[in-house]
């Protein structure tokens, strides 16, 4: 086995008790690492990845949140604030059981930015900030969209009403509040007090971009919120539960008629 050392395969292995020295030689030279398949759908936080990975025996939940926000990762990849939320790639991963959290952590960011260099290479001219605030918009309207041809004007009514002073009033936002700051059920609906949550994540109380992401935006939505549609909206509005798409208006009298007319179209089950 003289010579073989440097065909050592770096990663995690089961190694069966009683192994003899070959056996183990033979694992790292091939490689057949002891992994496991997880996939995060698109606008899944961090908190759900967490418990996901923990129930796979991948890595601790607690393990997982703490990495977020180690100020070694947050330098190396420039990302500005206290945690990765929003950074986290979804997709399909193979992961190492009780693999360090902050390797995986690492593993999705350094996705993140790969793709994000396909998607809008210029995301290299930004600063920091400016970077933060497109994906801080792609985390929202990743909890927004429903039809991805939709996502673009979604980012625009967005940007329009951040360019004009306008609070966001996105209930992505106030949901994140409730499901992941209070650790509450994800509500179905909101109510006029839910409106009221003295929250900087709350956007129906301030004007301007939450603090940090809401959810870890997919490809769909990233490329909306580099790339917005131009238009003039400043309101958009659910017109069918069954095809997913949404009444968008320039102006809050037209706003408040297509609500008038497609939210009874909802209730209805239209």
């Amino acid at each position: 086995m003289a010579g073989t050392e440097h065909a050592f395969r770096a990663g995690f292995y089961r190694i069966n008790p009683g192994a003899n020295t070959r056996a183990v030689h033979d694992l790292l030279v091939e490689g057949r690492q002891d992994q496991v398949s997880v996939t995060f759908p698109e606008g899944w936080t961090a908190g759900h990845m967490a418990s996901f990975l923990e129930e796979k025996h991948v890595t601790s939940r607690a393990g997982f949140l703490e990495a977020l926000g180690s100020r070694e990762l947050l330098m190396r990849f420039g990302v500005p604030g206290g945690t990765l939320e929003g950074y986290l790639f979804p997709d399909t991963y193979f992961l190492s059981q009780n693999m360090p959290a902050d390797l995986i952590v690492a593993e999705m960011v350094t996705n993140f930015f790969r793709r994000l260099e396909k998607i809008a290479p210029e995301y290299r001219e930004l600063d920091d900030r400016s970077r933060q605030e497109k994906v801080i918009m792609a985390s929202i309207v990743e909890r927004e969209y429903r039809v991805p041809a939709e996502a673009p004007y979604i980012a625009s009514v967005f940007y329009n009403r951040i360019k004009y002073g306008i609070g966001l009033e996105s209930c992505a936002t106030v949901a994140y509040i409730i499901n992941e700051i209070q650790g509450k059920p994800y509500p179905q609906s909101l109510t006029k007090e839910d409106l009221t949550i003295n929250s900087p994540f709350n956007t129906y109380r301030w004007a301007g971009y939450p603090p940090a992401p809401i959810s870890n935006p997919g490809a769909v939505a990233l490329a909306a919120a580099f790339h917005p549609a131009t238009t003039d909206y400043f309101y958009f509005v659910l017109k069918s539960t069954e095809t997913g798409n949404h009444y968008f208006s320039r102006d809050l009298e037209e706003h408040n008629e297509a609500k008038r007319f497609y939210l009874k179209s909802v209730a209805a089950g239209g």
